[in-house]
């Protein structure tokens, strides 16, 4: 495991590009996309990479070292789009991997990382480097998740998206709900394990009106 810096060790290079006024550096955005299962969130955390990447602006992309579902180092959307990454196991190591002169910094799945994230990206944008994340805001059981929460205290966009109900077929589902795999709420899946519901018909399944199972296959 990389050792982590502390937080008031990270310096930013001199960059003649960074955001200045007065000659004082002036602070990146903080933007949090939210969302299900299966709602595109990954999808437009790629899409603002790409926006970076044609701009030629330097930038990094990482993710929990506990998803691997498309691999160790990379980011990959339900849509079948990807991206290298740097997993990490604590997100202070992101301080220590950086080179100071990026533009932007991205985090995809960033709920499965602990609240410290909040002081990294706070620390980030305060030195005027742009921070996107991109994560479940609630877990299966409508709890929810504590990083990102906290995030949403400091984010200046707040992108919610919204998934495509697996039951009713309309485009309103902001749940997630388990279909297998037990109980765990820190558990990670995909289709196998979890569908897109809107707050209705998680509602009904869960007074046993619809058997979530007789629409699966």
């Amino acid at each position: 495991m990389r050792k982590a810096p502390a937080l008031g060790a990270f310096l930013v290079k001199y960059d003649p590009c960074r955001k200045i006024r007065g000659g004082m550096i002036l602070s990146g955005n903080l933007t949090l996309i939210v969302g299900p299962m299966y709602s595109g969130k990954t999808t437009e955390l790629l899409s603002f990479v790409e926006i970076y990447k044609l701009g030629k602006k330097k930038i990094k992309v990482f993710k929990p070292s506990m998803d691997i579902r498309y691999g160790v180092e990379k980011v990959r959307a339900h849509s079948g789009i990807e991206e290298d990454a740097i997993p990490l196991e604590n997100p202070e190591e992101i301080l220590n991997i950086i080179d100071g002169d990026e533009k932007a910094i991205f985090i995809d799945e960033v709920q499965f990382l602990s609240v410290k994230v909040y002081d990294v990206a706070k620390k980030l944008v305060d030195e005027g480097i742009d921070v996107f994340c991109a994560g479940l805001d609630m877990t299966y059981k409508q709890n929810p998740f504590d990083t990102t929460s906290k995030l949403l205290s400091l984010a200046n966009v707040v992108i919610k998206k919204r998934a495509v109900c697996f039951i009713c077929g309309e485009h309103n589902a902001t749940l997630s709900f388990k279909i297998s795999g037990g109980e765990s709420e820190i558990d990670i899946g995909g289709k196998e394990k979890y569908i897109a519901v809107c707050r209705d018909c998680y509602n009904k399944i869960q007074r046993g009106e619809i058997d979530v199972h007789s629409h699966i296959g």
